[in-house]
C-alpha cells in the first residue's frame, strides 16, 4: 500500500480493530494536534469524531460525525463506491 494519497481520492481506511470505513480524502499534511503526516478522511457515513476541525483549528470541512484523522499506512485508494448504511434497509 504504497501509493500516494491524493485530495479527492476515494479510500478505505483499515485501522486495526475497527470495521473497514469508506470515504474521499479531504486532508494530507501536518497538524497542530499530533507530530507526523496525518490523512484527513471525509466519511460516507456518521462513523468518524469529527467535522474536520480539532480543538479549534479546521483543517477541511464536513457534516458533524463524518470527519476523521488517520495514518497513510491505514489508507488505501482506489474505486471504493460508498458503503450502504445498513439503516436504508428498515
Amino acid at each position: 500500500r504504497n501509493q500516494i494519497l491524493q485530495v479527492g481520492d476515494r479510500c478505505e481506511v483499515r485501522v486495526r480493530g475497527a470495521t473497514p470505513r469508506r470515504g474521499v480524502v479531504s486532508f494530507k499534511g501536518e497538524t497542530k494536534f499530533r507530530e507526523g503526516i496525518w490523512i484527513g478522511i471525509t466519511y460516507d457515513l456518521p462513523v468518524g469524531k469529527n467535522d474536520g476541525a480539532v480543538a479549534g483549528e479546521r483543517y477541511f470541512q464536513c457534516a458533524d460525525k463524518h470527519g476523521g484523522f488517520v495514518r497513510p499506512v491505514d489508507v488505501e485508494t482506489g474505486d471504493f463506491p460508498p458503503l450502504e448504511d445498513d439503516m436504508d434497509e428498515i
